[in-house]
C-alpha cells in the first residue's frame, strides 16, 4: 500500500484521466469497476460507505469540476435520490434517503487506496466509453463548428496575410505549393490538416519521468495508451520493474485488457514486431498502423523497393502554422507479399516538408516514413491514414511532471507508485497550470534522426535527394 503525499494527489490522477470538457462517467460502470479492482483493506466495524461508493462520487464530482473533497460533498449533497443510488451511497436509518459521503470521508480516501488499482479501476471505466465510435464522430463535429467559425471571422475581420504566404505558389492548372522547396500539390488531393477519421484510434508509446534518477533513485518509466481524440489514457504501467522487461514486453500485457475490437493501434518503430501484429489481429480483433524503421531492415528494404517515385500523392495537407509552413502527404500502395506481418494490407509513405524561420532566415527541412497497415483499402482511406498518423503525436506531445507536493527539485525523484501519472495536458502548459505541477513542465519531443528514409533539403534548393 502506497503512502501518498495529500489528498489532492487522488484529484489530480483522477484530472489526468479525465480532462476539462470530458462527459462524466457513468457511476454504475465507474463503481461496478472500483469493486473488482479496488480491495477495501477497512474492518466492517464502523464502515459505513462501501470503498467504491466513495471513490465514485469523488470520480464524478472532480470531473464535473468541482476542485477539492469539500466542494465535491457539498455537490454530492444536493444530487437526486437516483444518481446516489447509482453511486451505492448507503440509507440513512434515521431519514430513509440516501446520504452522500462528508468532505471529512472524501478526504482520507487516498490513504486508503493502491495507486496501481485505482489507475486500472479508472482506465477500465474510461476505456470502453474512451475508444466508442461516438468520440471521433463529435470531435469531428466540433471541428466543423471551429471551421465554419473561423470563415466567419475571415469574413468580419481582415487581417494582414502571414509572411510565409508570399512564398505559395500556384499554377495554370490550379496546382499549387506552398513554398519552392515543398512539392506540387493537387488541390483534389488536399484536406483538412485536422481532419478526424471515424475509425477510433489509439497511441502507445512510454516515456521516462522528469529527474525519476535524481538523487540515486531508479527511474520511472510508464508506457502509456492514449486515446487520438480527445487524448485521455486509458492504461499505463510502468516498465523494467524487474530483470530484462522493456517496453516491448509490457505491450501486450497492457493492451490485454481493453476493448479493442475494431480500434486501430499505432506505436513507434519500437513496438513494430510480427508478434504485436499477430497479437492485436488474432487475440484483439484490432488494427495497426506501424512505421517500419531500421529495427526491421528486411521489411524496410522491402517496402523501400516499392515504386514510390511513380505513386501519385493520394492524400495531402497544407498549413502555415505556429510561424512556419507545413507540407505531408502520403502515397499509398499494396503491401507486398512476405512481409511476415499479420494481415498486412497496405504501405504508406509519409512525406513531411516543414520551413521554418530561424536567425532570420527561412530554413527548409524534409523527412519521409514508410508504414504498413492492416487496414485495406475499403476500410479506410489516405486521408484518414494521414490523419492517425498525426494523431500519433498526441501521445507524444503529453509530457511527464514532477511529483505532485514535492518543493525541491533535488527531492523530486518520484519514489512512490502514487506519484507517477501520465499528464492529459498539452505540452504548453504555463509554469503554474492548474493541472500540472508547481514547477514548469518538461518539454519532451521525439525527432526521427535515425529514419531509413530521410529526404534533406538545401536552403536554397528545390529539389530533394534521398538518402
Amino acid at each position: 500500500m502506497t503512502a501518498p503525499v495529500s489528498s489532492s494527489w487522488l484529484i489530480e490522477s483522477i484530472r489526468r484521466h479525465l480532462p476539462a470538457g470530458a462527459a462524466a462517467p457513468d457511476p454504475l460502470l465507474l463503481r461496478a469497476a472500483a469493486e473488482g479492482l479496488l480491495p477495501d483493506a477497512r474492518k466492517a466495524r464502523g464502515k459505513r460507505y462501501p470503498l467504491a461508493s466513495s471513490v465514485s462520487v469523488l470520480v464524478v464530482g472532480v470531473a464535473s469540476a468541482h476542485c477539492g473533497p469539500l466542494a465535491v460533498a457539498q455537490a454530492a449533497a444536493g444530487q437526486d435520490q437516483d444518481v446516489l443510488a447509482g453511486h451505492g451511497c448507503r440509507i440513512s436509518p434515521r431519514t430513509g434517503l440516501r446520504v452522500a459521503p462528508s468532505a471529512s470521508t472524501l478526504d482520507r480516501l487516498p490513504r486508503l487506496l493502491d495507486a496501481d488499482e485505482l489507475e486500472a479501476a479508472l482506465s477500465a471505466c474510461v476505456a470502453a466509453a474512451a475508444l466508442s465510435p461516438a468520440v471521433p464522430a463529435a470531435c469531428a463535429a466540433r471541428r466543423q463548428e471551429e471551421q465554419l467559425r473561423l470563415e466567419e471571422n475571415k469574413k468580419t475581420r481582415k487581417r494582414k496575410p502571414p509572411a510565409a504566404a508570399s512564398f505559395r505558389k500556384e499554377r495554370a492548372d490550379g496546382w499549387f505549393r506552398a513554398h519552392p522547396a515543398h512539392p506540387w500539390l493537387d488541390p483534389a488531393a488536399c484536406g483538412d490538416p485536422g481532419h478526424v477519421p471515424a475509425r477510433p484510434a489509439a497511441a502507445v508509446d512510454g516515456k521516462e519521468r522528469k529527474l525519476a534518477k535524481a538523487g540515486g533513485k531508479k527511474k520511472v518509466h510508464l508506457l502509456a495508451v492514449v486515446t487520438h481524440v480527445p487524448g485521455l489514457v486509458i492504461a499505463q504501467d510502468k516498465v523494467a520493474k524487474s530483470g530484462k522487461a522493456n517496453e516491448v514486453t509490457h505491450f501486450r500485457p497492457l493492451l490485454e485488457p481493453l476493448p479493442l475490437d475494431g480500434v486501430l493501434i499505432t506505436s513507434d518503430a519500437m513496438q513494430t514486431t510480427r508478434d504485436n501484429a499477430l497479437f492485436l489481429r488474432k487475440a484483439k480483433n484490432a488494427h495497426y498502423l506501424l512505421p517500419v524503421l531500421g529495427n526491421q531492415p528486411g521489411l524496410n528494404a522491402q517496402l523501400n523497393a516499392l515504386p514510390w517515385e511513380t505513386t501519385p500523392v493520394a492524400a495531402a495537407t497544407s498549413e502555415m502554422t505556429r510561424g512556419r509552413i507545413e507540407t505531408r502527404t502520403a502515397r499509398v500502395l499494396p503491401a507486398p507479399e512476405g512481409t511476415g506481418f499479420e494481415g498486412a494490407e497496405q504501405a504508406v509513405l509519409i512525406e513531411r516538408y516543414t520551413t521554418y524561420r530561424k536567425n532570420g532566415q527561412w530554413k527548409t527541412r524534409a523527412e519521409a516514413v514508410l508504414y504498413i497497415t492492416s487496414l485495406s483499402a475499403d476500410e479506410t482511406t489516405p486521408q484518414d491514414l494521414l490523419a492517425h498518423v498525426r494523431g500519433h503525436w498526441r501521445v507524444e506531445h503529453l509530457h511527464w511532471l514532477r511529483s505532485p507536493g514535492v518543493p525541491s527539485l533535488s527531492h523530486d525523484v518520484a519514489p512512490e507508485r502514487s506519484a507517477e501519472s501520465f499528464c492529459n495536458t498539452s505540452r504548453g502548459c504555463g509554469a503554474r497550470c492548474c493541472r500540472c505541477s508547481k514547477a514548469r513542465p518538461a518539454w519532451t519531443c521525439h525527432m526521427h534522426d535515425n529514419l531509413a528514409w530521410r529526404r534533406r533539403v538545401d536552403d536554397d534548393a528545390t529539389t530533394c535527394t534521398i538518402r
